[in-house]
């Protein structure tokens, strides 16, 4: 199976002068002799240069040229990627004789060619991550925060007796509450750490721990406010996690604020809030219905079947409707945050639409429900897909002024993020 980074890219020639050798870049080199500089080269003829005794076959050359930073718009595009329906297959049969040790080289190949498929400016991205790195990283989670968990909270229980078990569990969630919100920060760092753009590093700043620490209080405050605060949160993560990240020298900026969410989050809520007392009105007048021909705990083959039947008609179609309404409220969300992030001069903007949302949703639904999970990889790279076709960047950037980042020390991929089995992809 052919790796992306065989895949020949265009890489920038080498340059002992350290003078930037992309198309956008500058030079400092002088002019041959009798060539011209500026907008009229090569139009007319230099004029010779003329010292005290007359004029000189050569004029001496000239002072270096100031800097020069061009600046240019950036163009956001997709490339099919290649092999991804027999890399999935691929990937699913490996994992059967390696008992899944073969899913971190597997994602990091589907990774590979997802990050090949993004253009920037016609040029792709480049991953850089390892599967040894992700295997690690999960190992090492294991032994340090899942392995203890299961030893205490097993020795509590052969101590105290059963009864105990439930505060140990309370506590249990507590924690890896606040340890999920580091895990999705170390993840988001991990991933741009093993980025590339041109050689050039992206990189993310910040404390894992404080973000962590507010993912944790502000989910704590989505019951007390009746989930109200859910816009205000989610902003203020988004923030989080965009000022934190840098593409080179330089950073992304972030100036959203939740107050235009809220006109569409406040139909999502009363949406919720009729979809749930519908789908108890229904459960609660099949129970009624039932319990007045019997008793409720010895109903009858016919009985328990309708109930069921009851329950997961009602169960789907709330779904649906929910699906529908939060779909119009997160192509809000993905356009306003799109909106306002820049990056120098140049803003994005999202052009994500509730239809195209709901048929993604549903189509990869069906991509991994009827392949059982083999062509998970493929629903990945359509969700990428319709972000990367949905967004452009618009703007100039002076892209030759990007300086190369510093090399991020983070030796290990996203243990948290695979013990708790999530992939913000």
């Amino acid at each position: 199976m052919a790796l992306v980074d065989s895949i020949p890219m265009s890489q920038p020639s080498p340059n002992p002068d350290g003078i930037s050798a992309f198309p956008w870049g500058r030079s400092e080199r002088a002019p041959p002799p009798g060539q011209q500089q500026g907008p009229d080269a090569g139009t007319r003829p230099a004029e010779p240069a003329v010292g005290p005794w007359g004029s000189y076959d050569a004029a001496p050359p000239p002072a270096p040229l100031a800097p020069v930073t061009a600046v240019q718009p950036i163009r956001l595009s997709w490339e099919k990627p290649h092999g991804l329906l027999g890399l999935s297959v691929a990937n699913f049969l490996l994992k059967i004789p390696t008992l899944t040790a073969y899913g971190f080289w597997g994602k990091t190949e589907v990774r590979r060619r997802v990050w090949y498929a993004i253009r920037v400016d016609g040029e792709p991205l480049e991953y850089t991550g390892t599967g040894r790195e992700l295997l690690v990283s999960f190992i090492t989670v294991f032994l340090i925060v899942l392995l203890p968990a299961l030893l205490v909270s097993g020795a509590v229980v052969l101590m105290l007796g059963p009864e105990a078990s439930g505060a140990v569990q309370g506590i249990l969630y507590v924690a890896f509450t606040l340890l999920y919100g580091i895990g999705a920060y170390r993840a988001q760092r991990y991933r741009l750490s093993r980025t590339r753009w041109r050689g050039i590093r992206m990189y993310m700043t910040g404390s894992s721990w404080t973000y962590g620490w507010t993912y944790f209080w502000t989910l704590a405050l989505l019951p007390l406010t009746l989930g109200w605060i859910a816009p205000w949160r989610t902003t203020r993560l988004q923030a989080m996690m965009t000022r934190a990240t840098h593409l080179g020298d330089r950073p992304l900026g972030f100036t959203a604020s939740s107050g235009p969410l809220y006109g569409r989050f406040i139909v999502l809520w009363i949406g919720c809030a009729l979809i749930a007392l519908a789908a108890i009105a229904i459960v609660g007048s099949t129970i009624a219905d039932i319990s007045r021909s019997g008793n409720l705990a010895r109903l009858s083959q016919a009985q328990q079947t309708r109930f069921v039947g009851v329950l997961l008609v009602t169960g789907l179609v709330g779904y649906v409707l929910y699906g529908i309404v939060s779909a119009w409220y997160r192509a809000r969300v993905i356009n306003h945050f799109a909106a306002h992030t820049h990056l120098e001069g140049a803003r994005f903007k999202g052009r994500a639409t509730a239809a195209g949302l709901i048929w993604l949703a549903v189509s990869n639904a069906a991509i991994v429900v009827l392949s059982l999970g083999v062509l998970g990889p493929l629903a990945q790279a359509r969700s990428t897909r319709y972000l990367v076709e949905h967004l452009s960047l618009e703007g100039d950037v002076a892209l030759a002024a990007i300086r190369q980042a510093p090399a991020d020390a983070l030796p290990r991929g996203e243990g948290l993020a695979q013990a708790f089995d999530f992939d913000a992809f």
